[in-house]
């Protein structure tokens, strides 16, 4: 179901509740014994003024936010297109993560859809949560070829700081093409505070004393059951493309352990 048909049947069961219950204390109150025909008529026209007043209220206080949760809605509709300006320019210039950010999208949308979470901004967050990655493709590996690695030439923490700048790029991008906040949210948070923990690695070989802080991103961590979902699925996708040989056991394995880090 979607966000303005959920607003608007939660608005009608609320005014509904609510001429139920002033009904019903006029009722109480106001037509006693013997019943009359003019207290019945008393108590409808009070209840009706009370009820349209109250209705008044709603939906001039309410319309507000009902106008920013249906323009949200419609933006996210435009953005789940395929033909997004900004999409195209990610299939031209990063084939690779195009592809990896389509995977992202389609699990993300089926995990948010058999938990209730919003399944529409959870797909939108998927495409989009690695535009950052146009500011320099050859950098990560689902767009290198011929087995070119631009890392062997960098330090870790070099390394480190490329890989990192990526959610910053991605927010910088996401505010030029306008995309929603909710949307720019996630692309913020779709890594949290996790380690990069290959280049950790490879700094603690050259060096012992190197800190982890040092070799992570900065955050925040993700604030709803969307951000979650991407960040895992983000997560899960990567390290499963780089088997050689997938199988449902190494699928479940994969996923056990992303989710206990």
């Amino acid at each position: 179901m979607n966000k303005p048909l959920k607003y608007g049947i939660f608005l009608f069961v609320v005014i509904f509740f609510i001429d139920l219950v002033i009904t019903l204390a006029f009722s109480v109150f106001i037509l006693g014994e013997p019943f009359t025909l003019f207290k019945y008529l008393l108590t409808t026209l009070v209840s009706a003024i009370i009820v349209a007043l109250l209705i008044s209220f709603l939906v001039v206080f309410t319309s507000p936010l009902f106008k920013d949760f249906l323009t949200t809605w419609r933006t996210l509709l435009r953005l789940e297109s395929l033909s997004h300006p900004l999409l195209i320019k990610l299939s031209s210039e990063t084939p690779g993560t195009y592809n990896h950010s389509l995977n992202v999208a389609n699990l993300a949308h089926r995990a948010a859809k058999s938990i209730g979470a919003d399944s529409l901004l959870a797909r939108v967050g998927g495409y989009y949560h690695d535009i950052g990655k146009l500011s320099y493709p050859q950098s990560f590996i689902e767009n290198q070829t011929d087995f070119e690695n631009l890392h062997e030439e960098l330090s870790p923490k070099e390394s480190t700081k490329i890989i990192i700048n990526h959610v910053k790029e991605g927010i910088k991008i996401a505010k030029e093409y306008k995309l929603p906040k909710e949307v720019i949210n996630l692309i913020a948070e779709h890594h949290g505070t996790t380690l990069i923990s290959y280049f950790y690695q490879k700094a603690l070989e050259k060096s012992p004393r190197s800190k982890g802080n040092d070799y992570r991103y900065p955050g925040p961590k993700p604030m709803t059951l969307e951000g979650v979902i991407i960040m895992l699925a983000d997560a899960i996708e990567a390290k499963i493309r780089l088997e050689k040989n997938v199988t449902p056991t190494i699928i479940n394995q994969t996923v056990d352990e992303i989710v206990k880090q």
